[in-house]
């Protein structure tokens, strides 16, 4: 993506070619993978046009970069319209499971392929933008996360990414980002494409040049599940701990600790499915009641719990679960998990099996995530070269750059603070 957008800027390929580029590769891969709902021929090639008659173009950080939207995205949200003013030019939209909602993305007559993981869902709901990027269609993606949607992909798909603290990043998603727990953000092939995207997105809030952050001064590890009686895989539990290695290898200190979780599922339960809940009832395709025939059964379930639950939530409710994590994780910290607890399920029609079987598979092979949506904390993912696994890298509110110092450690092998 650098060379890309270095190589534009500098006149040696203009930017109609580079999307021309990306939309042949959808053209040539998608009827396999199928990460893609929509290819915007005409539009990128109009905004490519654009692009190339800017005075600026010499200047621009993601001049003539190719980049999909998720699917239920506004194509005019502030974060896309920042990407865009970079010079980055959209030219897909990828695929989501209904309303954004599941761990695997597929829905009636599209079951999105895992480029990387043959025969295995490359996660969810961002499935269809880690797939593009993975398979090579788009040099990054636009996504966001509310259960782990960015992270869960990029961990099934071997991408980077960063779920951001609330508030960071510009545009919403839906009535209120799933009641303060849903982020817009992207998924890129590495972490230097993954701190230039973040410098764009944050217009330049998070300093994020190699070095800029302090190093942590303390590694915490702990691969076992927040949810009591989900088992980690060998592979997954040994990506955690050889990314804690790295930093123990370079004196600092590991700290083997259990994360003080919040033990009561229901306010996670009731900002997840309330979220879900007022997106069908602000979609005029699905009816005031929400129980229109285009609603899959889970999803009908699951906004249906959401419409209960909705009282039971309260902006308190969370306090002292956040106080407890506050406590527990130095200012200077990282703590370090697997990124999934298992391989990601069989890609299949998930959409067609009940709400309890969906919510059964999420939690067994993705239970890292959801947490730090609900605590407002920045966490990343990132593959760990020598398992090939991905892990999570979780730091205090307002931490992005020391996330992405950690995950440079754990991708490169790098000098501490490269």
């Amino acid at each position: 993506m650098r060379d890309l957008a270095a190589a534009v800027r500098a006149g040696r390929i203009g930017p109609r070619q580079a999307v021309d580029d990306a939309l042949d590769a959808i053209i040539r891969q998608d009827g396999v993978i199928r990460a893609c709902t929509r290819i915007d021929v005409a539009g990128a090639r109009a905004a490519a046009a654009a692009l190339a008659a800017r005075a600026d173009l010499d200047r621009l950080p993601l001049a003539g970069v190719p980049f999909a939207v998720k699917q239920y995205t506004d194509p005019a949200d502030p974060l896309i319209r920042r990407l865009t003013d970079a010079g980055a030019v959209a030219v897909a939209e990828t695929a989501a499971p209904q309303y954004c909602t599941w761990g695997a993305t597929d829905r009636p007559g599209r079951v999105v392929a895992n480029p990387t993981r043959p025969g295995r869902t490359p996660g969810g709901s961002s499935g269809g933008a880690a797939a593009a990027v993975a398979a090579g269609m788009v040099p990054f993606a636009h996504g966001n996360d509310g259960m782990g949607s960015l992270r869960i992909p990029a961990a099934a798909c071997g991408l980077a990414t960063l779920k951001a603290t609330p508030g960071l990043l510009p545009g919403r998603i839906g009535r209120n980002d799933w009641y303060g727990m849903s982020v817009h953000g992207v998924l890129a092939r590495d972490v230097a494409d993954l701190r230039l995207l973040t410098r764009v997105l944050t217009a330049g809030a998070v300093d994020v040049r190699p070095g800029a952050a302090t190093p942590p001064e303390v590694v915490l590890l702990d691969p076992t599940s927040p949810v009591a009686g989900i088992p980690v895989q060998r592979g997954w539990a040994a990506a955690a701990a050889a990314a804690a290695g790295r930093f123990r290898r370079a004196g600092v200190p590991v700290l083997r600790a259990r994360a003080p979780y919040p033990a009561n599922p229901l306010p996670m339960l009731a900002r997840w499915t309330a979220g879900v809940a007022d997106s069908v009832a602000d979609d005029p395709g699905a009816g005031a009641s929400g129980v229109d025939a285009h609603l899959e059964w889970r999803t009908r379930v699951h906004a249906g719990l959401g419409r209960l639950l909705r009282p039971t939530i309260a902006a308190g409710q969370v306090t002292r679960a956040r106080a407890a994590m506050a406590e527990f994780l130095p200012e200077q910290a990282v703590l370090i998990t697997p990124a999934l607890a298992a391989d990601p399920p069989r890609a299949g029609a998930w959409h067609r099996r009940p709400w309890v079987a969906n919510l059964a598979a999420n939690m067994r092979f993705s239970p890292f995530t959801s947490v730090w949506n609900l605590l407002g904390h920045p966490a990343g993912v990132v593959v760990e070269p020598s398992t090939g696994r991905g892990v999570q890298v979780i730091a205090r509110p307002g931490g992005e750059a020391l996330v992405l110092s950690a995950m440079d450690r754990i991708s490169s092998g790098g000098s501490l603070g490269a």
